[in-house]
């Protein structure tokens, strides 16, 4: 079929957005706040030829300063750079989004999303397959242990290794330096030598205080701390970097391509966390991961919570390359108390693995959005 048939044959006829609130099985509690679940926008993309397709977007203010009532505003004035378009034609609508309105990420990642998965449905393939194909069968996942509290913090981390999982993630930056360190020091005399253990303090401390711990943890074999200082504080990061002997890695301070090459200049950072949802989608995913590995930068595959749509199109992103050694923590599906798909990702013994179905392989459940949907 010709690139000229296939663009007279299906254009975007509409786009839905459902405001959700998901609980979590319990509160996730982080430098940033508390959270009891997640305010999820979901967008649904209709077409003329009957082919939709579905995408997600978090509203996570204080990570990514996008809310609910900014994201379904951010949609809709993105409406006319999509309805009436090829959605086959994915370049030319996130060139057009992108020159219509600056930032808002996550809106323009739930609509990349949605077309991902009907250019998917359209050709009968998985996304992975759109990307260039499979290079893995499976993604090992991080499971995040954020209480805040040691006997707790025990607890789950035993509770995820009995369940299979070989990496944990130590939220740190809500309590002081020195209950950070005794956390640390207890989970692993806990789980032992074997488990890879981070931390993650979401940008809860200045150069002093990750300093100290850092100089009080290095025996404990961390693999890498998270964005220990403010996402601004590039200068910071850097000066970190050279004093640590534990590797350092960016999250928030490494949203967009800019971003990740001002922290390549100045040496800031051993890894970066890539999330499809804080980059503004799957396409610039991919140019971050390029840019770090020309750089000899690790990259590590991060969540904001998302449900098994954003799950699933980080996995498509994840299973295209052999680049996330370090796994991920697209963990969404079992840390949701309510799942919006008819069915899940398989996550079994710490991996998590992808449907070879067309698109994205999910497929809403409607009666299960109703009860979530955010009236008003």
């Amino acid at each position: 079929m010709s690139r000229n048939s296939i663009s007279k044959n299906i254009k975007v006829s509409d786009i839905q957005v459902f405001p959700l609130f998901i609980p979590f099985k319990r509160p996730h509690r982080i430098s940033l706040g508390l959270a009891e679940g997640r305010e999820i926008l979901v967008a649904k993309v209709t077409t003329t030829s009957g082919i939709v397709g579905v995408g997600e977007a978090v509203a996570h203010p204080a990570f990514s300063g996008e809310t609910l009532e900014s994201l379904r505003g951010a949609i809709d004035y993105l409406k006319e750079c999509v309805v009436g378009r090829d959605p086959l034609n994915i370049n030319q609508i996130n060139n057009l989004m992108d020159k219509r309105l600056y930032g808002n990420y996550g809106a323009k990642a739930a609509i990349e999303m949605a077309l991902l998965d009907i250019k998917g449905k359209y050709f009968q393939v998985p996304v992975y397959d759109l990307l260039g194909g499979k290079m893995q069968e499976k993604l090992p996942l991080s499971r995040s242990v954020s209480q805040s509290n040691i006997e707790k913090d025990i607890e789950e981390a035993n509770k995820f290794v009995k369940e299979g999982y070989r990496i944990i993630k130590i939220k740190v930056g809500v309590l002081n330096i020195k209950q950070d360190i005794q956390r640390v020091k207890a989970v692993r005399e806990e789980v032992g030598p074997e488990i890879s253990l981070r931390v993650d303090a979401n940008q809860g401390w200045s150069v002093p205080a990750a300093l100290k711990f850092i100089e009080k943890t290095k025996e404990y074999n961390l693999e890498f701390i998270e964005q220990p200082l403010p996402k601004w504080n590039i200068d910071g990061l850097a000066y970190l970097r050279n004093k640590s002997v534990i590797p350092i890695m960016a999250d928030e301070a490494a949203t967009t391509e800019h971003e990740v090459l001002e922290i390549i200049r100045r040496k800031a950072a051993d890894f970066i966390s890539i999330k499809v949802i804080k980059c503004g989608g799957i396409m610039k995913a991919r140019k971050i991961l390029s840019l770090a590995e020309s750089a000899g930068i690790q990259c590590y595959l991060g969540s904001q919570a998302e449900t098994s749509i954003g799950t699933l199109a980080s996995l498509h992103l994840a299973l295209s390359t052999e680049k996330f050694t370090y796994g991920g923590e697209i963990y969404g599906p079992v840390f949701f108390a309510e799942n919006i798909v008819k069915e899940p990702p398989r996550i079994e013994n710490g991996f998590i693995y992808p449907y070879d179905k067309p698109g994205l392989g999910v497929e809403l459940d409607e009666d299960k959005v109703r009860d979530l949907l955010i009236k008003g």
